[in-house]
Order: C-alpha cells, then structure tokens, then sequence
C-alpha cells in the first residue's frame, strides 16, 4: 500500500481536528477561560503539529502563531480550516527522549522510583484490520516480548509497568499482557490530561482516520459537560493499569 500524503491525511483527521475545537470552545466558555489557553490544555494539537507534548516542552513561537490567529476567527469552519492547513505545513512529531519503539509499541525509560510507562500506536493496518485483531495476536506479542526483553536487559533499575488509555476498556488489547495487568485497571487520580492521545485516541481507527460515530456519541454528551470533570463526557474512559515488572517477564518468557 502506497502511503498516503500530509493532505490526504489532513482530509482523514478534519472531523478529529474539529471535534477537539468545538471541545476546546465548550470548555472556554463553561470554564470561563480564553479559547487558547482551552486549545492548549483540551487538546492535542500542539503534538498533532509536530510540536512535541506541550507539558514537556517550553511555548513555541509556531504554536503561539498558530494561536493568535486562531482565536481572531469567528466561526467553527474557519478555526477548522485554519489547523488543517498548519496541520498540512507541519513536521511529524518529534521523537521523545528516552522511548524505545517495538512495532505497535514503546517504552520509556523507567523514572527514579523503577515505575516504566508504555505506550501503543496504530502502525499495522496490514490486511485492512486493525492491529488488535485476533489474527494478529502473535504479531503484538511478539513485539511485546521484544521490549520486555529489552527491558530486562538494558534497564536493571525497572521495577513496574505503567500504562494509561482509553484502550484498557477493550478486551482486545487487555489480552495482550499478563492478566494481573489487565485486571488492576481503574479510572486514574488526579484524572488524566487531554493533551495526548490516551483519551482522545478512541475517536480514530486503525488507519488514523476519524471515527464519525464516536464523535457524534461524544458531541451528544457536550450539554452534561463539567469543566470541573471534563473527562466524563469521553464515551470510553482513560483507565490506567499497573503490574510489577517480573509479571512480564515470566508472561513473556524473556
């Protein structure tokens, strides 16, 4: 399969990109807050730009251009527009420091208390499936077994695993780790932020494009929006998972 262009991408993501403005939008105006400071924390388009996680990373003079002609637009249709095109200008999102990637997965380093963050993207539409289909079960955990062994050997200080997404909701990718993993998630505190994907994630499919009918489930919940609790009005909550690190390696016989 041939790969796609910036644009044709861009055309895959307007509903995606759009449904983060008008939530962005909401929240300015439920929280009483200015529409760019909400862009900032609500979404993740500042990553989507190719500028890194904004938590992480000081102000860029590229997301403060973005901004201020953002917020000078009037309707939903031009701030649309507006991103699209500095979505079609943009870089691809930075590597972060200290992640390593295996297939559909990365890890980073662990942090000084041993606990070791994991990651997952969708970067396997091989047979027009997603990468958490049952035939390609193998195929992950082959991967998984890669990092964890990865892990063991270079990374003496890990003592525990820690994953965080909406993704701990299905089955499907629940199955890929060590049952202890899967059945120690619960709704994290304080709650998670909405500037990555671990929330917003679940409104694309497996070949990033925008899945119209979660985001009308998610627009029809827009009205019961707490600018308190904004994370509520996801359809599928950000769950986080936790195991001790030997439960991996014995699970993956590395």
């Amino acid at each position: 399969m041939e790969p796609i262009t910036r644009a044709e991408r861009a055309d895959r993501l307007a509903g995606y990109f759009d449904l983060q403005l008008i939530f962005a939008a909401r929240m300015a105006e439920r929280a009483g807050l200015p529409l760019g400071e909400a862009v900032s924390r609500f979404t993740n388009l500042h990553r989507r730009l190719g500028l890194g996680d904004i938590d992480d990373v000081a102000p860029s003079p590229e997301w403060a251009a973005y901004l201020e002609q953002l917020v000078r637009l009037a309707s939903a249709d031009e701030r649309l527009a507006w991103t699209m095109a500095a979505y079609r200008r943009a870089g691809e999102d930075p590597p972060v420091a200290g992640r390593s990637a295996f297939g559909c997965f990365a890890c980073d380093a662990p942090n000084a208390e041993g606990v070791m963050r994991i990651h997952f993207s969708s970067r396997d539409s091989s047979g027009g499936v997603g990468p958490l289909d049952r035939g390609k079960v193998a195929i992950r955990t082959a991967e998984l077994a890669a990092m964890f062994d990865f892990v063991r050997r270079t990374q003496p200080g890990a003592k525990s695993v820690l994953g965080g997404s909406w993704l701990y909701n299905l089955e499907a990718y629940r199955r890929l780790f060590p049952p202890e993993y899967g059945a120690s998630r619960r709704l994290p505190e304080p709650p998670p932020r909405l500037s990555g994907t671990s929330s917003w994630g679940q409104f694309l499919d497996h070949r990033d494009a925008f899945k119209p009918n979660a985001g009308r489930q998610f627009l029809e919940r827009l009205d019961d929006l707490d600018p308190a609790a904004p994370t509520r009005v996801f359809p599928l909550p950000a769950l986080r998972a936790s195991a001790p690190i030997e439960r991996f390696y014995a699970f993956y016989r590395v």
